[in-house]
């Protein structure tokens, strides 16, 4: 007699889950004028439920804060011979080579004063080299936060007796970018995380979200070789996480007030205007 075993069936249950949808542009103007530190509080609670993770599967950046900006990295320190005139690099979004086009102008404002005229040529290959030409001896020192971007230790030399003197600009070293990275924070949302977030850099936050200002595919380069990187233009910018990371939730915490910082990756708060907000859904799950 041939043997038929019973056949079993279990039904399976998908997890429950909800969407808390973040939009940074319903924080309140006049209390909360940037995205980058503000709070979101309501008379009834944000979450309720029987939820034991959280995550964010999607954000959405719509970035339109220029890389060069005041007081960030405008200001230009120019010294000649001991002698240092403050200049402003116009506000805007520069690529390399348009920010080394827009220095040499903002340095020659000072050619009555110093009698130093600049200009700049594209090397072979990739970078581009800023030629200083005025009387032998002078001492040139060009500095401030846009100059480390371009170059790392800024301009420094003294004018030979040729009567110029030639500083390479390396598409190794210019970066304009506003951050490298900026990371998405909310205290309240992983204030239950047990098992806490770690980096090798100084500062160590848990975060929602870290969004690195790095595209996918190769980048194009300006006219001088140097690579065009994230933030030199505004961009509107979708990214999916999947899976996205899983913080903890203590499922008898309800929240009623929801705070969120954006720090860049020196550990400080990453400098925004008024017109760069972000969108996030994070995905409530019961397991």
């Amino acid at each position: 007699m041939e043997f038929i075993p019973t056949e079993k069936t279990s039904t399976i249950r998908y997890p429950s889950i909800a969407h808390l949808m973040v939009d940074s542009a319903d924080r309140d103007p006049l209390v909360y004028p940037l995205s980058n530190d503000f709070q979101i509080s309501k008379n009834n609670s944000l979450l309720n439920g029987f939820f034991t993770s959280i995550g964010a599967t999607d954000v959405v950046f719509e970035w339109n804060t220029p890389n060069v900006s005041d007081p960030y990295n405008s200001e230009i320190r120019y010294t000649v011979n001991g002698t240092t005139f403050v200049l402003f690099m116009p506000p805007g979004f520069y690529n390399a080579e348009e920010a080394l086009n827009e220095l040499v102008d903002v340095l020659n404002l000072g050619t009555v004063a110093t009698g130093i005229v600049w200009s700049v040529a594209g090397l072979v290959g990739a970078g581009a080299a800023l030629t200083a030409t005025g009387p032998p001896g002078a001492a040139i020192t060009v500095t401030g936060t846009l100059l480390l971007q371009l170059a790392q230790n800024g301009l420094v030399g003294v004018i030979p007796a040729g009567g110029s003197i030639n500083f390479e600009i390396l598409a190794s070293t210019a970066d304009l970018r506003p951050a490298r990275y900026v990371d998405i924070v909310s205290s309240q949302l992983t204030n239950n995380q047990s098992v806490k977030d770690a980096s090798t850099a100084a500062n160590v936050r848990d975060v929602l979200v870290r969004w690195y200002f790095d595209y996918d595919n190769q980048n194009p380069t300006d006219g001088f070789g140097f690579p065009i990187l994230m933030g030199y233009t505004p961009f509107f910018l979708r990214r999916l996480y999947n899976p996205p990371k899983q913080i903890q939730w203590q499922s008898n915490v309800p929240v009623g007030n929801l705070s969120f910082q954006l720090y860049r990756n020196d550990g400080q708060l990453q400098p925004v205007n008024a017109k760069t907000n972000f969108l996030m859904t994070l995905q409530i799950s019961e397991n």
